[in-house]
């Protein structure tokens, strides 16, 4: 934590030291108050009260989040060309109403699996690897309950390590990091790694030795563009779908998309594992990498068009970027 989140220089002297300070010292724990507060009183609730806080709390976001609602409303008729507005704006309502759901079930997450609330589809895709004794890298997708996916596989006691996402806000990556805590010590094993400049050779020398998969999530928001799936934009080679393949190639390790759709209004999810992606070995330059790109990009974007309003990054999405 230390790492990530460094306190600014007291610079009085210009305006973005000024505004720096403010984010540290007053706006950031504001808004980790505000978050935390609601994160520790839903966590002795029964889970389907959680969850129908969370989207009762979600109510009115269209009309709060108007940017994000605009470019949510245009990627959902990108994805729905025949779907009158009125649909469009009922996908929109579930989109967030979704969202709601997640962020709240945050408290509840190390319940998931013991409760029953996982039911798993595909298995024999990554059964089949762990079987061979490959390297095995999880396409994860931002599509139901990203969280889910990680209870999933503590649940099933699959060994993986992820390099998980700087948040914004300290305080609310302190909620994030006690959510997967409390799964890992509910389930199994699993190990998280920091988004440091050496986070992606430790997850090569991992894979290398074989000690875990690598729980990877390939459509990530990041400085200002969602990477994948590419939904007619041109495929570029960035990204964590383009070092998920680079890392696949370098180390002979199959890679396997999944996701955990909810299934219903409740907290109940499938977690689905797709068939493994071919991925080129190593050294076949810039042509083989966007092959191996556009293979999986096509392998996990008919999931996003079939559940557009369970992906995270729906409101986030813009087709220039």
């Amino acid at each position: 934590m230390d790492e990530l989140y460094r306190a600014p220089p007291w610079h009085w002297q210009d305006r973005s030291g000024r505004l720096a300070l403010w984010r540290w010292w007053v706006r950031d724990p504001f808004q980790g108050v505000r978050d935390l507060v609601p994160h520790w009183l839903l966590r002795p609730l029964p889970t389907p009260l959680v969850t129908r806080i969370g989207a009762r709390l979600s109510q009115g976001q269209e009309q709060r989040r108007v940017e994000a609602s605009a470019r949510a409303r245009a990627l959902l008729r990108q994805l729905r060309p025949g779907a009158s507005e009125a649909e469009i704006e009922t996908l929109l309502r579930a989109h967030w109403r979704h969202l709601g759901r997640t962020f709240a079930e945050f408290s509840v997450l190390h319940r998931f699996w013991a409760e029953g609330r996982i039911e798993v589809a595909g298995l024999e895709h990554l059964e089949a690897v762990r079987a061979a004794g490959r390297p095995l890298v999880i396409a994860g997708l931002h599509v139901g309950s990203w969280e889910a996916l990680h209870a999933g596989l503590s649940g099933l006691g699959v060994r993986f390590f992820g390099i998980y996402q700087r948040l914004p806000n300290r305080f609310r990556m302190r909620i994030a990091d006690a959510a997967r805590n409390r799964i890992r010590r509910a389930g199994g094993p699993g190990v998280a790694l920091a988004p440091t400049l050496g986070a992606v050779f430790t997850a090569h020398r991992l894979l290398e030795s074989r000690e875990a998969a690598l729980l990877y999530y390939v459509d990530e928001y990041w400085r200002g563009r969602v990477h994948a799936p590419a939904l007619g934009r041109p495929l570029v080679i960035e990204g964590n779908i383009a070092r998920a393949v680079r890392l696949a190639s370098a180390t002979g390790a199959a890679v396997i998309p999944a996701y955990a759709l909810r299934i219903g209004e409740d907290a109940r999810f499938r977690l689905t594992f797709l068939p493994e992606v071919p991925i080129g070995p190593q050294g076949r330059g810039r042509r083989g990498i966007l092959e191996d790109i556009q293979a999986l990009d096509a392998a996990i974007e008919p999931v996003i068009r079939a559940h557009p309003e369970q992906w995270m990054m729906l409101h986030a999405f813009r087709p220039d970027r």
